[in-house]
């Protein structure tokens, strides 16, 4: 019961005056929207955070766009976002967090979100409104790609998810095995995104390093303070890829051998993207600069951690590696792990050590940067799908979930 109230009290000293205000929008448009849904039937709102369109979302609007555009799809988005203009080309875009948006949000017969929340008008009140059942769309979960770790935020008596879309048998199993959904909440249909991995062009030369962040250095709600900021810098996570980027026998393997090393911070590691330092043969990607898609299609050889990341990887069947220097610590602290064995179901070794971890990548440029067999048969095994149609499996899906 204390541990109950603490976090009940945590959560009330992050509420500021604009979350107040955004309960007040939410409340004042539920009547205008449910009023509109008289007259504008059978709208969804497709997303992923209010300021991208990259990811499972963008794929998904664009194929209905292009396919369905007499459809009542919209896409909220920030105005002043860098892919405004990309996404706003396709029309139905309305302005994340706008009073549009909280209207068309009550007004949606179905939610659907590459992030859980992100993507409605007020992320943090608008998600107490959807976990609490108020809202009368149907949810669905695009996800931000496969998920392999038994994730507490995802189980089932913590969101309200109807539909959750996966990409592979052994991850379907897991979500109702370890979070708890029914058979019939989960379908194996493939991420959108994947449409676009069956076309692309890879530059012999570039490595993409592209960690996954760590929940410990995170702060509540994404309200950044000067001491998390310190946090982070004093960090082993911090520490050990700096000292990864800086070490003189990579950066010298890197200049002999002409090759580049694109380093792409997590998402949620974006606003500490400062504390990492490149030269020239290593470029620290923001994601102003970079699409991370793109970089994946580019880049000859992959080095992650735990990322889900590896499965687009694996779907083109490049080779990659798994830099896991602080498991023990990841597990405790990060997410428990799940149905997924990096051991017996990756598509890469996986170093331990700085000192390990360029030994594999040197090993890997010698071998000319090709997948194995033995990890070609890992994929072969591990995807349901490899083709184009999983926007369309998607659509299947979302409109049997709307039927039934």
């Amino acid at each position: 019961m204390k541990t109950y109230i603490k976090k009940v009290l945590k959560v009330l000293s992050l509420i500021k005056l604009c979350d107040i205000l955004d309960a007040v929008k939410i409340v004042i448009s539920c009547p205008l929207g449910l009023i509109l849904k008289l007259f504008k039937r059978h709208l969804w709102i497709v997303s992923e955070m209010e300021h991208t369109a990259r990811d499972n979302g963008y794929w998904f609007f664009k194929y209905m766009r292009e396919n369905y555009p007499e459809r009542n799809v919209y896409y909220p988005i920030s105005f002043n976002s860098p892919d405004y203009e990309k996404v706003s080309r396709l029309g139905n875009v309305i302005r994340h967090g706008s009073f549009k948006h909280h209207i068309y949000t009550w007004c949606a017969e179905a939610d659907i979100s590459a992030r859980t929340g992100r993507g409605l008008p007020a992320p943090f009140m608008s998600r107490l409104f959807q976990v609490r059942g108020f809202y009368p769309f149907k949810s669905v979960f695009l996800q931000h790609g496969v998920n392999m770790s038994a994730a507490p935020f995802l189980e089932k008596k913590r969101n309200r998810i109807d539909l959750f879309i996966t990409s592979t048998e052994a991850e379907a199993k897991g979500l109702q095995d370890d979070l708890g959904y029914l058979e019939k909440q989960v379908k194996v249909v493939g991420l959108t995104r994947y449409d676009q991995l069956n076309d692309f062009t890879v530059n012999p030369s570039q490595i993409l390093l592209m960690p996954t962040w760590r929940w410990w250095l995170y702060p509540d709600l994404g309200r950044i303070t000067e001491a998390d900021r310190l946090a982070v810098k004093n960090s082993n996570y911090v520490k050990t890829y700096c000292e990864f980027l800086s070490n003189d026998r990579l950066n010298a393997f890197l200049k002999e051998n002409n090759l580049s090393l694109l380093f792409f911070p997590h998402n949620q590691m974006q606003p500490f993207i400062e504390e990492f330092k490149g030269n020239d043969n290593i470029k620290i990607a923001s994601t102003e600069e970079y699409d991370v898609q793109t970089a994946l299609k580019e880049s000859a050889y992959l080095i992650t951690d735990y990322s889900s990341i590896s499965f687009d990887f694996a779907y083109m069947k490049k080779p990659m590696c798994y830099f896991q220097f602080d498991y023990k610590e990841f597990r405790e602290k990060h997410y428990p792990e799940g149905y997924f064995s990096y051991k017996n179901h990756g598509f890469g070794p996986i170093p331990q050590t700085v000192d390990e971890l360029i030994d594999e990548l040197i090993l890997a440029y010698k071998n000319g940067f090709k997948m194995s067999d033995y990890y070609k048969q890992r994929v072969d095994a591990t995807f349901k799908y490899r083709d184009n149609n999983n926007s369309k499996r998607t659509l299947e899906a979302i409109e049997k979930l709307l039927k039934r």
